[in-house]
């Protein structure tokens, strides 16, 4: 399923996919910073701080430490189902997609290949739901997003997911996130 391309000219998706990475990234330099400032602040105001409140913040710290460690973990697991259940889904299509792009240009779409890039279109739509609530990773998510960018160079695609996308029916997938074709008779 994947094919790497270009990175996309286009800013994907910002907001909590990025703050949630940046957090399991650096969960732990942020804790250590945050317990070495809390014991700072104890020496300087010592007298004026009660130790139980300081173990207390400590222990605290290394809780949230465990807490994002578990979660990060459990979403991890998310990731390899979410992820190896859309790539089944995808590779069962792949065949019937690779046909409608080399297929004859000026045909009409038949039923069946209509309903394959409906298929298709709503794989990507659920893709995109689960990138943005952050259970997908960015890595992937461009992967996807530059195989998605080859099937949307066919001008027949093109035009049957601009249709589709006008409808707002795909979780808020864009035709932003795509890469304009070439022009060359596309």
């Amino acid at each position: 399923m994947i094919v790497f391309l270009p990175r996309p000219n286009q800013s994907v998706v910002r907001g909590l996919p990025v703050v949630k990475s940046f957090l399991f990234r650096y969960y732990l330099p942020i804790a250590l910073a945050v317990c070495f400032l809390v014991i700072i602040a104890v020496l300087i105001v010592r007298a004026h701080v009660d130790w139980k409140l300081s173990v207390t913040i400590v222990g605290g710290i290394l809780s949230s430490i465990y807490f994002v460690q578990k979660q990060r973990l459990e979403e991890l697991r998310l990731f390899k189902e979410l992820f190896t259940e859309f790539n089944a889904r995808y590779d069962a299509l792949n065949e019937k997609l690779n046909q409608i792009i080399a297929a004859n240009q000026e045909a009409e779409l038949t039923r069946a290949e209509i309903n394959t890039l409906y298929n298709y279109f709503n794989l990507c739509g659920e893709e995109y739901l689960y990138y943005k609530q952050g259970y997908i990773l960015q890595a992937a998510w461009e992967a996807w997003l530059n195989g998605m960018n080859i099937f949307y160079q066919d001008k027949r695609i093109r035009k049957l997911l601009e249709e589709e996308l006008a409808t707002n029916s795909y979780y808020g997938f864009k035709l932003d996130f795509l890469t304009k074709p070439e022009a060359k008779g596309s």
